[in-house]
């Protein structure tokens, strides 16, 4: 009984210490709002401009809209959509020269195949133009990691009705996926969990992901070794777990912002405004500061070597169009 207490007092005390956590190392400014709060979005960078792709809206609907913030001129602008891109959550994307290769995610209903999506596309935003590619081979289409790499994209983790930790691998040339074969030690069974809601970056030629959830929310964080085609475990995240978090890298950092951590048995629930930082270099986590609110499935990206960051769903189910950017 005791051992019970101590436990769950001390999850109480690190959840109440890393909510209070604000530091002074990162200065937010505020930017023109997004013109209509969203959700569980996707968000990528082409020529130092970011998209905002899909997503679920204050009214609950999903949608398919994709918009563009130029930061020179602070402004959104709608684009279009093709009506066979499906309004989704949960989407993912990655670019590869000045290429948009995104898609997948959830539509709904929960537990049968046609609500996750699978259909892979090419978005060109120099010509404006969506090419349908071939579908992912499987329905574990929500929150994938995506991961560019010498003419190839890597899908890592997704969600349909269990944990994963596949890893697929699209062949750019060539319009096909293929399962890779991914080798996990016992020891690793623990430091590295099926998981899903996993978030990750690319800094320094490295690919990085982790947090998540698995029963309850996840530490973990780890690399994916595209040439040994192995993962690698690194630190873990500092505080308790985390999942629907935001990530996104500059040239010497990782960054991580806002979640949700959901407790076991022992303890509570509760969302994240704290802001972390993850150096390749060293494998080290600090604090570097904190959001004006606590937030799950919020956005974050780098444009110009700075961060932009907003949007998401507060704890009172409020979505939100802020949009900020990051100054240290």
């Amino acid at each position: 009984m005791k051992t019970g207490l101590y436990l769950l007092l001390l999850a109480l005390l690190t959840a109440a210490c890393e909510q209070d956590v604000s530091l002074d190392m990162l200065q937010l400014e505020s930017c023109t709002n997004h013109p209509a709060p969203v959700a569980a979005a996707a968000i990528f960078t082409v020529n130092n401009e970011a998209y905002v792709f899909a997503g679920r809206t204050a009214s609950g609907n999903y949608t398919n809209a994709l918009w563009k913030y130029t930061p020179t001129s602070d402004q959104w602008t709608l684009l279009h959509t093709p009506d066979d891109v499906l309004p989704r959550v949960s989407s993912s994307a990655c670019v590869v020269d000045n290429d948009v290769y995104l898609g997948l995610g959830y539509k709904g209903p929960l537990h049968q195949d046609k609500g996750y999506l699978r259909d892979f596309w090419k978005f060109s935003p120099a010509t404006q133009q969506w090419t349908r590619l071939a579908d992912f081979p499987t329905n574990t289409t929500v929150k994938n990691c995506l991961f560019a790499q010498d003419g190839a994209i890597y899908a890592l983790y997704g969600f349909y009705r269990e944990f994963t930790r596949d890893v697929y691998r699209y062949d750019i040339k060539n319009n096909c996926w293929q399962k890779l074969p991914v080798h996990v030690t016992e020891q690793m069974e623990e430091t590295l969990p099926r998981a899903m809601d996993i978030v990750g970056a690319t800094c320094q030629g490295r690919h990085f992901f982790g947090t998540g959830f698995h029963r309850n929310s996840l530490t973990f964080w780890a690399e994916w070794d595209v040439e040994k085609g192995e993962f690698v475990s690194c630190k873990e995240i500092l505080g308790a777990g985390r999942n629907a978090a935001a990530c996104c890298a500059t040239n010497e950092y990782v960054y991580l912002a806002g979640g949700r951590h959901y407790g076991d048995t022992l303890t509570t629930g509760f969302f994240y405004n704290t802001v972390q930082r993850y150096n390749p270099l060293n494998n080290q986590w600090q604090y570097v500061g904190s959001l004006p609110y606590q937030a799950e499935n919020i956005l974050m990206t780098s444009l110009n070597e700075r961060i932009y960051i907003g949007l998401g769903e507060t704890p009172d189910g409020k979505i939100q169009n802020n949009w900020y950017r990051i100054e240290e």
